[in-house]
């Protein structure tokens, strides 16, 4: 049956279903919603929004239900807006206790109905149990709050204007990471407006970025895209530096290795740089005459992408690596479940681990989850530190 979680405040458990509201203990032949909850545990349930693409329910409301909809929800904000105008905060109490239940009957009956039409009109999408547990981890960070140390870096925010609005923004507020796994035509992770600004994170400012247990490790892919690259061409998988490999097997002049490195990003991201010696050793015309049709990119990982000629390759390599890459961010998360240590956030092509020592033993389990992708076994480099700023490299 279709359903709606009322609010996705941990202290705020409940849905409405079959034109009634459930707390607390939830019933459990649920099975339809719009959004992914963490308050639905292990219901096998499907999430009418990676039907599409992570879209807000009012822009994939049907034309026969809009205007309903845009009603329903005007009533709705106009209750949240009286809320909020007499000082009563929405974080500190759940909605359903604030708004009339009639208000929000009418409304989550309405969301129902536009979760039905979705599910029943449109495809499946083929990466969707990847997404479903892509949301769990994306969630799973969202909920841990990042410990900043503003005290020791006084000098740093006085004399940089970006650290001054960094600190504007988040020193008075608890501040979280709230990434987007549908902000990109890849599917490569970006986070919102109201998220603490991982991904950009000037380096010199990441050392204001503590761990909430003993330090952070961070696993990385040795050249991730390039990697994939070996992969889709059925390659095996060097185990030394990718561009030292270049320089050993494919130049047939002696390069040092920035000029190697220089020369094959050159030919792989431009289809109109020649490079004989680069297209014959991996056959880049080959790899995209195998997942590039009809003016779309189709990746191992299900993703059906839109894009021309000059961008294919670009984004085949980009969505594949970067799905690659949170396929097993997904599986260390599982793996930590229950224990101190978690995922603490991920950037590109890497993830950080907020580590507690007592996990220690966990560790050679976790560089093998990592390395050992579906595209094969990838290189990784492994750092440690105190803080985000300072870690260094590290091997077990």
């Amino acid at each position: 049956m279709t359903f709606q979680t009322l609010d996705d405040k941990r202290d705020c458990k409940g849905v409405f279903y079959n034109g009634d509201f459930y707390f607390d203990k939830l019933p459990r032949n649920l099975d339809r919603t719009w959004a992914w909850s963490e308050h639905l545990g292990d219901y096998d349930v499907e999430f009418a929004e990676i039907w599409m693409d992570g879209k807000d329910i009012g822009e994939c409301c049907p034309d026969h239900l809009l205007d309903r909809y845009n009603f329903r929800k005007q009533r709705l904000q106009a209750h949240i807006k009286s809320i909020v105008q007499s000082k009563i905060s929405l974080d500190d109490n759940c909605i359903y206790e604030l708004v009339p239940r009639h208000v929000l009957r009418h409304f989550y009956k309405l969301k129902n109905e536009i979760t039905d039409w979705v599910v029943e009109n449109h495809p499946k999408p083929k990466n969707y149990s990847f997404l479903v547990e892509s949301l769990q981890t994306i969630n799973e960070v969202a909920r841990q709050e990042v410990q900043i140390d503003w005290d020791n870096h006084n000098l740093l925010f006085i004399t940089d204007p970006k650290a001054r609005s960094l600190y504007k923004r988040f020193a008075k507020v608890k501040s979280f990471i709230h990434f987007n796994i549908f902000g990109t035509i890849t599917g490569r992770l970006s986070t919102f407006p109201n998220s603490f600004p991982i991904m950009n994170l000037k380096t010199e400012h990441r050392k204001i970025v503590l761990p909430q247990n003993d330090l952070f490790i961070e696993l990385d892919f040795n050249a991730a895209e390039i990697r994939t690259l070996f992969s889709l061409a059925n390659m095996e998988q060097p185990t030394t530096d990718i561009h030292q490999f270049n320089i050993d097997n494919v130049f047939s002049t002696r390069l040092n290795r920035d000029n190697a490195k220089r020369r094959f990003f050159a030919w792989l991201y431009n289809p109109q740089s020649n490079d004989e010696e680069l297209e014959n050793f991996y056959n880049r015309t080959k790899i995209l005459d195998k997942y590039y049709k009809e003016g779309y990119v189709n990746t191992p990982f299900g993703r059906k992408i839109e894009c021309d000629d000059f961008h294919a390759l670009n984004y085949l390599l980009q969505s594949t690596s970067s799905d690659n890459c949170m396929d097993r961010i997904n599986k260390i998360r599982k793996t930590l479940s229950g224990r101190k240590s978690n995922v603490a956030f991920m950037l590109h092509d890497c993830v950080v681990l907020d580590f507690s020592e007592q996990d220690a033993h966990l560790l050679p389990r976790i560089k093998e989850i990592f390395g050992d992708t579906r595209l094969g076994k990838f290189k990784i480099n492994t750092k440690a530190g105190k803080t985000y700023g300072s870690l260094e490299d590290f091997s077990w």
